[in-house]
């Protein structure tokens, strides 16, 4: 017997230490293909970078595997302009491009780590990123520039014999910035091309959680309403974040992330949000619509833009009382605006979201803890939430059905006065007379291509094919909940 039992344990020892050995191989490397986010800590833009200029940046997301972090959030990567080009005085570019290449982490111990990764999204830009190269907006691809380059040959054939549109030309001459701009604080989302080698040893190990912590989190979560409704009781936004913590912690925590409150709806906040879409640019402080909660409109609400007034992050929060507890929890539902119109229905502005909701949850996840605002995150299945669902907008909503839990904390920046968020919108390079010549070249240039009637033809055909290539809404349906998860945070801020 006592010999079976000294295999076993032998062989129980062996199996161990392959699959310790396993893990150990897999955290060797990082694999192309691999995300990773990043902040800029200085600005960057067509008008002025030139190839080969030095781009700085920090991780504000930990590069983790399994239970190891191997590169912490704040280590700092560099980068260089891979090419670029400006629109200057319009003549031979209509939009600006911009391709950055980073090549390489610093870490603390003065050692470096080579890698080769490049942009993939600009959190909340207005420009688009297609193989690793952001392209500027059109400065005429504007809200006023379609329906004039759309309207424009109806009249007549000459583009220049309307009077009205002359007219209409010069009550509003509001052209965004055709430059491409991004402040220190702009978040991006890059991919490795290649295998990333030589990893350091892991720096520090993911704690467990006591079960105790787990139970409790997953007695009163089941408690939760689900979804919110608008003002007509229609269901709006699932419910997907709660935070723990006094209401001074949770407004502590979204200022520091760099968020702004919405202003109220008034004729002077109606007139800063069609600027806004005229301009192409950003608004960060948004009017929200009001929503419900069990009849309760929001407590507070937070958002966060870059330079796109269709494009922001935003959430409103509820505090709520579970049965039996003495003090308050505060509920979220979390959305990414993707899309804006003015809708005559509404009788204002209304926005699309990305279906993915759990994307933006980890968004809000990711932008606290950098600041070191949050102790743990727990995410705890809710049976009965609807994976593949609508918002009264008729917009697809897609999720796992879990909801995550936020512990908050004393926030202790990783890289103190890092600014987050920051508005581009002050950004116009050049004196007034250089815009003024460049907006006339640009107009010119689009009227000669865009405002006839076979460029009017090709516009319509492209946007009926778009509208016919939507996919069908997928039938509702419940998809396997994960099991829950208490993931304790990897910031050496002291718990609280």
């Amino acid at each position: 017997m006592g010999i079976l039992l000294g295999v076993v344990v032998r062989g129980l020892a062996f199996f161990w230490l392959m699959c310790a050995a396993i893990v150990s191989l897999a955290c060797d490397e990082l694999p192309a293909g691999q995300s990773l986010w990043i902040r800029l800590t200085d600005p960057i833009s067509t008008y002025t970078a030139k190839v080969g200029d030095p781009v700085h940046a920090v991780l504000i997301q930990d590069l983790v595997c399994g239970h190891e972090v191997l590169v912490p959030m704040g280590t700092s990567v560099e980068g260089v302009v891979h090419s670029t080009h400006k629109v200057g005085w319009g003549i031979r570019h209509e939009t600006a491009a911009l391709e950055l290449e980073f090549n390489q982490l610093d870490l603390d111990d003065n050692s470096t780590v080579r890698m080769s990764a490049r942009v993939e999204e600009v959190e909340n830009s207005r420009e688009q990123v297609k193989n690793g190269v952001i392209h500027g907006v059109m400065s005429t691809d504007t809200f006023q520039g379609r329906i004039n380059s759309r309207l424009i040959h109806l009249p007549t054939w000459n583009p220049y014999s309307d009077m009205g549109l002359i007219v209409y030309k010069a009550t509003f001459p509001i052209f965004p910035e055709p430059e491409i701009y991004y402040p220190s604080g702009t978040d991006m989302r890059l991919k490795m091309r290649t295998v990333m080698s030589s990893l350091p040893a892991p720096v520090r190990t993911i704690p467990e959680t006591d079960p105790l912590d787990v139970s409790l989190a997953y007695s009163w979560v089941q408690q939760l309403p689900q979804r919110t409704t608008t003002l007509k009781s229609a269901s709006a936004d699932l419910v997907n974040l709660v935070f723990l913590g006094s209401k001074e912690r949770v407004q502590s925590a979204f200022r520091e992330a760099g968020w702004h409150n919405s202003d109220p709806h008034s004729r002077h906040s109606f007139i800063k949000n069609f600027y806004a879409l005229l301009n192409n640019s950003g608004y960060q402080q948004q009017p929200m619509i009001t929503l419900l909660m069990d009849g309760k409109p929001e407590d507070m609400n937070w958002q966060k833009s870059l330079n796109s007034y269709a494009r922001r992050d935003h959430l409103r929060i509820w505090e709520w009382v579970p049965e039996g507890a003495t003090e308050p929890v505060w509920l979220s539902s979390s959305t990414h605006d993707t899309g804006a119109y003015l809708s005559v229905k509404s009788k204002g502005f209304v926005h699309h979201i990305s279906p993915d909701i759990d994307h933006e949850r980890e968004t809000v996840i990711r932008d606290l803890n950098f600041c070191g605002c949050v102790k743990s995150v727990a995410y705890v299945p809710r049976p009965g939430v609807s994976t593949i669902t609508q918002n009264a907008n008729g917009d697809l909503v897609r999720t796992d059905g879990s909801i995550a839990v936020v512990q908050l904390q004393d926030c202790n920046p990783v890289v103190p006065g890092l600014a987050a968020g920051s508005s581009s919108a002050n950004f116009k390079p050049g004196n007034h007379v250089f815009r003024y010549l460049r907006r006339e070249i640009l107009i010119f240039r689009s009227d000669i291509w865009r405002a006839n009637i076979v460029w009017g033809a090709y516009d319509l055909g492209r946007m009926a094919v778009a509208a016919m290539r939507h996919p069908p809404l997928p039938p509702m349906g419940d998809e396997a909940k994960p099991t829950m998860t208490i993931v304790p945070t990897t910031n050496p801020a002291g718990v609280n």
